[in-house]
């Protein structure tokens, strides 16, 4: 399909769609077809563009030239445009992928399930009821692909901001590790942990967006004309990975196992060392919310009021933490790493679910504040440990042809992504098979 009748269709489904305000909060959809007839004649004219065709969706903390920054959040609505955009997407505007929108998330990108009270909170597709979170704090880039708007959602994560949503709607979220994307031109929620990643249908999409960014130096392996998994070893924390988990979730998830292992691959029990210690430290130090409250510390005190009352308050606590436990926590977490990574030598990747839990109904998490921050934690109980040990990790399908609002989790070493998505690419192989 060419880029422009793909700009097209994606305006069709897009504008057909009665909820597409908790999704897109700004759209370009003339100025993309515009775009997208320039790249298909570029690549007429023998142009490589390797994103040609492909509808990208950018979330609101990047920016994009002539539109407002605002995080999704009524405090910077009235800052202005920005003037160019960020690196990264400029980057992917080069390769050839056609921006469509700014989507919409979890203001400042604090929050797990997508709850948002000012831009309105997106509902997952994979509910017939239209009840359930979409996930966050990536919300509306993750059901702009689920729905087809968009091929790609650019997104970021800082303790499972892309993976979470991209489970709770059926599809594929990709984290790498910290520094391989700029975060440049992007409004942090924490500088320590944060990484712009990509959320698409499969890991085939993930792998053509890293590739014509050059992110990595060598490419990603092929999958093996077999598709089976000879020759992978997984390691299985089952007491992490299961402890917890909604039986409907830990059905799933051990169904899945044993296919993996049907088809070959080597499924390790471990407990090789504490996978919850790095979350309890980087929560006892307070990590996120002294760097949340470090750029926010120009707004917080004046507009406080404009703040999601979710959110606001939760990054006002970080005016308070003492810089000796901050960086305390800091140098605690590099040794978990380190430890981390020389326990993995043994292994391709961790393998875990991606979310404990099933998507909750919006009403029962916003009833009450404590049940919210409940919920919102245990959602990002597993996904957060890439985040701390500065891992790469990819959300994707227990079953790509029948996707749940739940899957399957794949983390790997520090700086080894390529390796990490050359087994993801098998794995999905494996399993879309009959």
């Amino acid at each position: 399909m060419s880029g422009e009748s793909r700009v097209e269709q994606s305006r069709a489904v897009s504008l057909a769609f009665s909820g597409l305000d908790k999704v897109f909060l700004r759209t370009r959809f003339d100025a993309a077809a515009a775009d997208a007839i320039a790249t298909d004649q570029a690549v007429a004219s023998g142009a490589s563009l390797p994103l040609n065709g492909l509808i990208l969706a950018v979330k609101a903390c990047f920016d994009v030239a002539g539109w407002v920054t605002d995080a999704a959040s009524a405090v910077l609505s009235d800052q202005p445009e920005a003037t160019r955009d960020a690196p990264v997407v400029a980057g992917l505007r080069a390769a050839g992928a056609t921006l469509v929108a700014h989507t919409n998330m979890t203001e400042f990108a604090f929050g797990a399930l997508g709850i948002n009270n000012t831009t309105g909170t997106p509902v997952t597709p994979l509910d017939a009821h239209g009840e359930r979170v979409a996930g966050g704090s990536t919300s509306g880039g993750a059901v702009a692909v689920a729905r087809g708007f968009a091929d790609i959602a650019l997104g970021t994560d800082t303790s499972g901001s892309i993976r979470i949503p991209a489970a709770f709607c059926g599809i594929v979220g990709f984290k790498p590790s910290t520094n391989v994307i700029s975060t440049q031109g992007c409004i942090p929620l924490s500088t320590t942990f944060d990484a712009p990643g990509f959320i698409a249908r499969d890991v085939s999409t993930i792998v053509r967006v890293v590739e014509a960014l050059k992110l990595y130096r060598t490419p990603v392996v092929r999958v093996r004309p077999t598709r089976q998994l000879e020759g992978i070893r997984l390691a299985l924390p089952v007491d992490f990975a299961l402890t917890g988990c909604d039986p409907t979730v830990v059905a799933a998830f051990e169904a899945c196992v044993n296919r993996l292992a049907s088809l070959g691959a080597s499924i390790v029990e471990t407990d090789f060392m504490d996978l919850r210690a790095p979350s309890r430290i980087a929560a006892e130090s307070g990590i996120i919310v002294a760097d949340a409250f470090a750029w926010h510390e120009p707004w917080i005190r004046t507009r406080l009021a404009r703040y999601d009352p979710l959110v606001g308050p939760r990054i006002l606590r970080g005016e308070s933490i003492p810089a000796y436990r901050y960086l305390k926590g800091a140098a605690a977490l590099k040794h978990e790493a380190n430890v981390f990574d020389a326990e993995m030598a043994r292994y391709d990747a961790l393998l875990t679910p991606t979310v404990p839990i099933v998507p909750p109904r919006i009403a029962d998490v916003t009833a009450d504040e404590i049940e919210y921050l409940r919920v919102n934690a245990l959602s990002f109980s597993l996904t957060e440990l890439a985040n701390r040990l500065d891992a790469p990790s990819i959300a994707m399908q227990f079953d790509p042809a029948r996707p749940r609002p739940f899957g399957l989790m794949l983390t790997g070493r520090r700086h080894r992504d390529i390796d990490l998505l050359s087994v993801a690419r098998r794995v999905e192989a494996a399993l879309s098979k009959p």
